[in-house]
């Protein structure tokens, strides 16, 4: 192992600052500590994937793998897999002649290399953190080390709650705080699933995505504007935080674009209705940005049927 550069080594730990100052709220920790580790690796991407039962759940996804968050894959015969029983880190300079990975699923993803480190909370591994790299590459940058040094941090976080006890984990990982609804992970391993549903009943699915320009500014408007959004809902729908000022919603029961219109209506109307503290009326008007989508229709996967909602 060759020594980390001063530089590298500030970063992480004005990093690992960062991640205490976020608590509870892990869905923050683990994007934030991935992205960082991506930056001081030029990773082309990174991914937390949490251990829930025998499966494996993207929980945090960016740049290359941001595709799959929300993904479930077998803990068994894959590279996480491994890392998580030997609680070591691996290395895979080229996935196409690693037999220890799941191939196709790296073929899916679009990458030939990665690091994957495992994040041990309790004594127990409970977690990976993954970068991943589009092209093969040889590993003397320690990438491995810097991972780990992020991952120890985000594992000391997460073992807080798996001491509340044994839902309390998957619970905070899936929850956004501000607001009490779900959080981007959760959302898109529903809308995962819900795809797949559709799918192989030849059915719909439908996507809204609501923003308020400036709301993260608002905190106590969050919650609010999350409850506004709920009233309009239906059995199966789900609503969650997927950005700063971003709120997505699965729209179950749409069978056709008429009735994703007419849902998308009433949840604007029901949003910019009144008020909020630090909001007139009108700045509400102004702020708000509706738009949605339609499965088969305008998109295939999870994420560009969100991006195509996207207004």
């Amino acid at each position: 192992m060759t020594t980390i550069p001063a530089n590298k080594l500030l970063a992480i730990i004005e990093a690992q600052v960062h991640l205490v100052g976020l608590g509870n709220d892990l869905s923050a920790v683990m994007d934030t500590a991935s992205a960082k580790a991506v930056e001081l690796t030029d990773a082309d991407g990174a991914v937390v994937e949490l251990l829930e039962e025998d499966s494996i759940v993207y929980r945090s996804a960016s740049g290359l793998a941001e595709a799959q968050l929300g993904l479930r894959m077998p803990v068994a015969n894959s590279l996480s897999g491994r890392v998580l029983t030997s609680r070591t880190a691996a290395l895979c300079t080229d996935s196409e002649i690693d037999d220890r990975v799941n191939r196709d699923a790296c073929r899916k993803v679009g990458l030939r290399a990665m690091v994957i480190v495992p994040l041990i909370a309790d004594d127990e591994a409970v977690a990976v953190m993954k970068l991943v790299w589009k092209e093969p590459r040889e590993f003397n940058q320690n990438e491995a080390e810097i991972a780990q040094l992020l991952a120890n941090m985000t594992a000391m976080l997460m073992q807080r709650a798996t001491r509340e006890g044994p839902n309390v984990l998957k619970q905070r990982m899936t929850l956004d705080e501000a607001t009490g609804t779900a959080n981007r992970s959760f959302f898109y391993e529903q809308l995962q699933a819900k795809l797949t549903s559709a799918q192989n009943g030849h059915a719909h699915l439908g996507v809204a995505v609501v923003r308020i320009d400036g709301i993260e500014k608002l905190p106590d408007a969050l919650a609010d504007i999350s409850r506004r959004i709920e009233r309009e809902c239906r059995p199966g729908d789900l609503v969650a935080r997927i950005g700063h000022d971003e709120f997505g919603v699965i729209l179950n029961m749409a069978s056709r674009r008429s009735i994703v219109t007419s849902q998308l209506h009433r949840i604007s109307l029901s949003v910019t209705g009144e008020s909020l503290p630090g909001l007139s009326d009108a700045a509400l008007r102004q702020a708000c940005h509706t738009g949605s989508s339609l499965y088969p229709e305008d998109a295939r996967t999870a994420i560009e049927l969100v991006q195509a909602a996207r207004p």
